[in-house]
């Protein structure tokens, strides 16, 4: 029968004025060391006070491109605190670490390089977001200097540049391959219309084929917008039977978004307990785990075994929680100081070893494309919390 008065909807159509996408949940890895000494004077300077050209070519020096100013200088001075913690449980004597600003800009990516580069950089760490990537990239790649970027939006991903936060598109396809295995192959997905539903749905058929699904319709809608119930609606196809044409529903969405939503599912006989929904690591969020509409949906994580032991670690060392994207700091810190000890010179063959490395999300490792892989768990929401119903890998050999 027709309902009325549902939530509200939105406009359906991947082409339509897009709102711009942030990046969302990143993180890496790095092992969370028990050491608890505090950090040695000096660490995390800036550049101007700290570096001459006279010690260049003794020193091992790797530059940390953050937004320290501006809007994100909290979550900047954050995850250079994980990679200076990072620094002093792994790094030699002549291993130094040169935090710079960017402002959270593509010029001040541009320029944030230029100054490690004439300070002597041999490699460079961040920046978190894309625009960052891009114009620090510029610079780096003119240099020869490899970039490690805490991003998770493999748009900026190129050789020499890697993108090593949590890629949501390798979230989705861990997801799906372990709802194939629970016996779901016809697959449907319900996308925000903006870049970063866009980025999504461009990889999805790849994604289900590789693990022997079928990839149905796939639906935009614009957060917030009246038209949203109506989209639902259609996208449901309530009214036409008991079948929706789909066992699996992908919902990438996050926060107040993913509860409308999955409200209106629910509403329009969408019912999660027949059909699995799938979703991404930013899911991982102690609100939504309570939402009747969400019981029993999946999403890739990192391996969570770590994760409480590296907090608490890092509060006892500065005083308060870290963000989550935190870790990608430290992992990438520990890698470059791992990378240059006992006179090792950081390389493209050494970043990209095949093997990976282990760190507080578990495995990870760069390839040749600019790209990270990972190891995920499988998390299922419940009320008392997400369960771990399929551990991470610990080993490439298990995952791809």
């Amino acid at each position: 029968m027709q309902r009325d008065g549902a939530p509200v909807e939105t406009a359906n159509g991947p082409n339509a004025d897009a709102t711009r996408a942030p990046d969302q949940g990143l993180i890496p890895d790095a092992n969370p060391w028990t050491n608890d000494a505090a950090l040695p004077e000096g660490v995390g300077e800036e550049i101007p006070t700290l570096f001459n050209d006279a010690a260049a070519s003794s020193e091992k020096r790797v530059a940390l491109l953050l937004p320290l100013s501006g809007q994100n200088a909290a979550l900047g001075r954050a995850m250079r605190h994980a990679a200076e913690l990072a620094m002093f449980d792994i790094a030699a004597d002549d291993f130094i670490l040169m935090p710079v600003d960017t402002e959270g800009t593509y010029q001040g990516g541009q320029n944030a390089a230029r100054k490690a580069i004439d300070a002597g950089a041999k490699m460079i760490l961040g920046p978190l977001f894309s625009e960052s990537v891009s114009g620090a990239s510029e610079i780096a790649k003119a240099a020869n200097v490899p970039v490690v970027s805490f991003s998770n939006n493999r748009r900026v991903a190129e050789n020499g540049v890697w993108v090593n936060g949590l890629i949501p598109e390798d979230q989705i396809a861990r997801a799906v391959g372990y709802a194939t295995s629970q016996g779901k192959y016809r697959f449907a997905a319900l996308l925000p219309q903006n870049d970063y539903g866009r980025q999504i749905s461009a990889s999805l058929d790849s994604i289900v084929s590789r693990v022997g699904g079928t990839m149905g319709r796939v639906a935009f809608y614009q957060p917030g917008s009246e038209s949203l119930q109506q989209t639902v609606k259609s996208f449901a196809r309530y009214n036409s039977g008991p079948d929706s044409g789909f066992d699996a529903l992908i919902l990438p969405t996050t926060g107040g978004d993913l509860r409308q939503v999955s409200a209106m599912l629910a509403y329009y006989d969408v019912d999660s307990s027949v059909v699995q929904f799938i979703g991404t690591f930013g899911w991982n969020d102690p609100a939504l785990f309570s939402e009747p509409a969400l019981k029993g949906g999946i999403y890739a994580a990192p391996n969570p075994g770590n994760w409480e032991s590296f907090a608490n670690r890092f509060e006892r060392t500065f005083g308060s929680q870290p963000p989550r994207i935190a870790s990608i700091a430290y992992d990438s810190a520990a890698l470059a100081a791992l990378l240059s000890r006992d006179g090792k010179e950081i390389s493209e063959a050494a970043l990209t070893n095949s093997t990976g490395f282990v760190g507080v999300d578990g495995v990870f490792r760069l390839t040749q494309d600019g790209r990270s892989e990972r190891g995920y768990a499988i998390m299922k929401v419940a009320p008392g919390g997400a369960k771990e119903v399929a551990p991470a890998p610990e080993s490439f050999d298990q995952v791809f």
